[in-house]
């Protein structure tokens, strides 16, 4: 199954995802190597330069596809992206390549979260090396890790991390579509960069 189109409330994944970030950011990138599949979301699609390697592909091959110096990168199955949450990680960017949000549970957040393009080098190293964990990428680069105290301000932070990863967790979202939806409308957002 394609989590990107399983649907919440009568919209898939994808597309309140994309509403979310079209909102925030002057252009969206879809990495899949199947664009047919997302023809009704109108951004740019492009493929992986290292196909079966997993997220890690995706990260080097938006990176690579990317206009912009920074790029926020998420995940095609996080439906609760918090476009606050978004905007203080792309706002903490200086003398580092990467900005990392650290969850409740104490482990880094690698797909929601911003990257500088020049990361695109390292990501192509370590796959190369033969290596599929972007938390490899994450050593090797000046990453500014972003704690969950950091983020308190922020109403409902923690959920923008929330994922679908078994049935389970997909009928536990059905009940949350009206949030969804709210999300998914962010009022006066600048756009300041990219979204992978």
């Amino acid at each position: 199954t394609n989590k990107a189109l399983l649907k919440m409330g009568d919209s898939p994944l994808i597309e309140g995802i994309y509403r979310t970030l079209a909102a925030l950011f002057h252009e969206v990138i879809i990495v899949t190597n199947t664009p047919d599949e997302y023809a009704f979301i109108p951004c740019r699609k492009v493929a992986d330069i290292f196909p079966d390697v997993g997220a890690i592909a995706g990260l080097h091959a938006g990176l690579t596809a990317s206009r912009a110096e920074r790029a926020f990168v998420t995940a095609c199955d996080m439906p609760f992206l918090n476009p606050e949450l978004i905007r203080q990680l792309c706002g903490c960017t200086e003398e580092v390549d990467a900005v990392v949000p650290v969850n409740a549970e104490g482990l880094r957040e690698p797909l929601h979260a911003v990257y500088k393009r020049n990361v695109l080098e390292t990501a192509r190293q370590v796959i190369e090396q033969g290596e599929k964990s972007i938390l490899i990428v994450l050593d090797r680069i000046r990453t500014r890790l972003v704690t969950p105290e950091a983020m308190d301000s922020i109403s409902a932070a923690e959920e923008s991390f929330r994922n679908v990863n078994t049935p389970e967790e997909y009928g536990g979202l059905q009940g949350s579509s009206e949030a969804f939806g709210a999300l998914a409308t962010p009022q006066g957002s600048e756009k300041t960069a990219q979204k992978i």
